[in-house]
This record gives structure tokens, sequence and C-alpha cells, in this order.
């Protein structure tokens, strides 16, 4: 895979990188939501991306279970810069590691993940700063799924519930 360039990269490096950070996140989901990947429709697909992605990045994660899933469940319609300087100030406070991030790491994460969010369907963009909340369709296989694998707190993070 990584001779053929499938990943369509610059460099050998990108490629490389690419290749891990794919493997990395297969191997943290259990092997039903990878078959379920295979076979489901597109959006499901792009759900079961983001879970791998929660599921191997534990900081993802908590923002999306200890925000977006609370604004969905108060019906807060949009995400705003404020919220992600208080989730990286309370993980300031939680982690030594984190307090000493620059503004600039924290800026790139919460492109990373808004971008993730975006490509999930769980927001979506107005105008050039507003990012709107949207509840996604949850596949009912897929709800059962995370159910079985005790991974409810990532149905929950993406449903809102609980």
């Amino acid at each position: 895979m990584i001779e053929e360039n499938i990943y369509q990269q610059k460099d050998r490096s990108r490629t490389i990188n690419e290749y891990g950070c794919i493997i990395k996140r297969m191997e943290a989901i259990p092997e039903k939501l990878k078959t379920l990947l295979l076979q489901t429709d597109v959006a499901t697909a792009k759900l079961i991306v983001l879970i791998s992605a929660m599921a191997s990045d534990r900081l993802l994660f908590e923002f999306m279970h200890d925000v977006y899933r609370i604004k969905l469940h108060l019906g807060e319609e949009e995400l705003k810069d404020s919220d992600w300087s208080i989730f990286f100030g309370d993980k300031a406070d939680q982690s030594e590691l984190v307090a000493g991030w620059t503004e600039g790491t924290k800026k790139r994460l919460k492109g990373s993940y808004t971008k993730y969010m975006l490509d999930a369907g769980l927001i979506r963009r107005e105008g050039t700063r507003k990012k709107i909340i949207t509840k996604p369709y949850i596949d009912p296989e897929l709800r059962q799924i995370l159910l079985q694998e005790s991974m409810a707190g990532y149905l929950y993070a993406l449903t809102g519930e609980q």
C-alpha cells in the first residue's frame, strides 16, 4: 500500500504517517464495527470513522463527550470558540502536559477536531465562523453494536443521550 501511494501523498514519510494513523484507528475499534464500516451507507461510515478517531484519541473523545454531547442534550444550536477555550482550560487544570501546550497547538487540535465533526455531519458551517450543531442519524445496527461492545459512551457522545 505504501509503495503504491494509495493515499496520494506528496512524499513517502507523509504516506507512512497516514498509514500508521489509519492502522491505529482500525485497531481501536471492534471487528463488528470494521465489518459494518465496509457494508453500510456513507453517512454511517463517516460516523464509524469518527468513532475510530475518538477511540484512538482520548482528548477527542472527551471533547465529544463533555462538550458536544452536553450541547446536543441541552438543545444548544451552536459550537462556539468559547467552548473550545473552556474545554482546553479545564484540561490544562487536569494535566501539566496540556497546560504546557502553546496556543498554536490548541488551534491545530481545534481545527482537526472541527474538520472531523464537519466531515461526519455533526456540525455545519453557517458563514465563515458559525458552526451549527447537527444531531446525526444513528443507524440501528451501529447503535446495537456500540451497546454490545461496551462503547455506549461513544454512542452517547454522538446522540446527546445520558
